[in-house]
């Protein structure tokens, strides 16, 4: 373990890396790195070697927040602003208050004028805003009279999904985290979906019993199918956080060997894939791959297209690979974003559920994160994804895994599956699991 810098070193570390990143970035939009608004918004580029570099200093800016707080200020900086957060971004969501504040550069708000257009408390809504501010979320524009939009509230007010993804933040995630003990200690070790923390709150919300549940199986995706709108949301908010940076199908397609014929496979299937998204690129990408079915549940693929450039390669078919045994060959299968949504007894589940159509060589290709080990050097890095993990069990009772649980849930479900390889494109949050069966 390398040695602590000291609080100087730290801060001659973040000043000769901010000095650098303003010098490469010169003259490009964005290079300013302001939290002002701007229409349209400038995002600064940076290339692997300078993303580093930002992370390097965002690490060690936080840590020397942390150490010239001390211990104890230091615990109250994670602690005190909870409750604050939860009512601003609550108030953000259900009063619209991003969306109320003019939306040209400049243009600002008076209090009072918001209040009335989001239909809450002058006083309040005041308190609020302010709050808000505080953690730069927008800026006043003169002080206690009038608002207007930074970079960061101009986000939340333009963003597409932004609205839908507040819902969730504000809304969802809250209530399940406030139910977490009381459903580990309800249900500990569970993995049913029924047992999860937001399962708590959802029926403790409803005026129904958590003493006796007729079917934990059903799990929060099962609790909002009748309600359309929310369940528009949600899937709202998790498209959007596909397309976040990191998160871009386009790590998963530079990063498969198919540009070699030898490799590629003609034929995938793509298990839970929805309105096939990842299927089209993939078609579009690599001509070596003749055909790709998107299987999902039937009122998924009701709905889906196929683009008359990929007929007679595109196909939709029903499947729920929790209850049906795989049927559709293929030379390789493929799963984005699905097994992080479940426990382990079900990822197992899904596991044999896929291998009686598989054939020796078959390849299962997996995008999702891979937890490395706590690392003293990257510790946001590490609040992202085991605050992930956390919020995965809060929701759903799933679970991010590290290598170890990626190897014992194959190994769980048939000992034919070996993984291969497990490789992290760089600034990519998920890892690219290949793994073949029998070979």
């Amino acid at each position: 373990m390398a040695p602590e810098k000291s609080i100087a070193e730290l801060a001659e570390l973040i000043q000769k890396n901010t000095k650098a990143l303003e010098d490469a970035t010169k003259g490009q939009p964005g290079s300013d790195f302001t939290l002002a608004f701007a229409m349209p918004p400038a995002a600064v580029k940076l290339d692997a070697s300078l993303e580093a570099v930002r992370k390097e200093t965002i690490e060690a800016a936080d840590e020397l927040k942390a150490r010239l707080l001390g211990p104890f200020l230091y615990m109250g900086s994670l602690v005190l602003p909870v409750p604050a957060l939860i009512v601003i971004f609550g108030c953000l969501y259900n009063f619209e208050i991003a969306s109320h504040i003019p939306k040209a550069p400049g243009s600002s708000i008076t209090y009072e004028d918001l209040a009335a257009r989001c239909g809450m408390p002058s006083d309040d809504l005041r308190r609020v805003v302010q709050t808000a501010i505080a953690y730069r979320i927008f800026e006043e524009a003169v002080p206690d009279v009038s608002v207007r939009h930074n970079g960061i509230s101009g986000m939340l007010a333009l963003a597409p999904g932004m609205k839908d993804a507040l819902s969730i933040l504000a809304e969802d995630n809250p209530n399940g985290a406030r139910r977490f003990v009381e459903a580990v200690k309800r249900f500990p070790g569970s993995g049913e979906p029924g047992h999860s923390a937001l399962m708590v709150a959802e029926r403790a919300e409803r005026g129904i019993s958590n003493d006796e549940i007729a079917d934990p199986t059903k799990g929060f995706f099962d609790f909002i199918a009748d309600d359309p709108a929310r369940l528009t949301r949600f899937r709202n908010t998790m498209g959007m956080s596909t397309r976040a940076p990191g998160y871009a199908a386009e790590y998963f397609l530079d990063n498969v060997p198919w540009g070699d014929s030898a490799q590629c496979p003609k034929t995938i299937v793509d298990v839970a894939g929805a309105g096939g998204d990842l299927s089209k690129q993939i078609l579009q990408r690599y001509p070596g791959v003749e055909k790709a079915t998107s299987v999902d549940l039937p009122e998924v693929i009701a709905t889906a297209e196929t683009p008359k450039d990929l007929e007679g390669r595109l196909y939709f078919a029903s499947y729920n690979f929790l209850t049906e045994t795989m049927t559709y060959e293929a030379d390789a299968y493929l799963f984005r974003h699905i097994f992080h949504d479940w426990s382990d007894q079900y990822a197992v589940k899904i596991l044999k559920n896929l291998a009686p159509a598989l054939k020796e060589g078959t390849r299962i290709w997996i995008s999702e994160v891979v937890l490395p080990e706590l690392s003293a050097t990257n510790r946001l890095g590490d609040q992202r994804q085991r605050g992930a993990d956390l919020m995965m069990k809060v929701g759903f009772n799933g679970k991010e895994r590290n290598k170890h649980g990626w190897e014992s849930v194959f190994a769980e479900a048939d000992k034919r599956f070996r993984i291969k390889s497990i490789v992290q494109p760089e600034g990519a949050v998920d890892s690219i699991i290949e793994a073949v069966f029998g070979a």
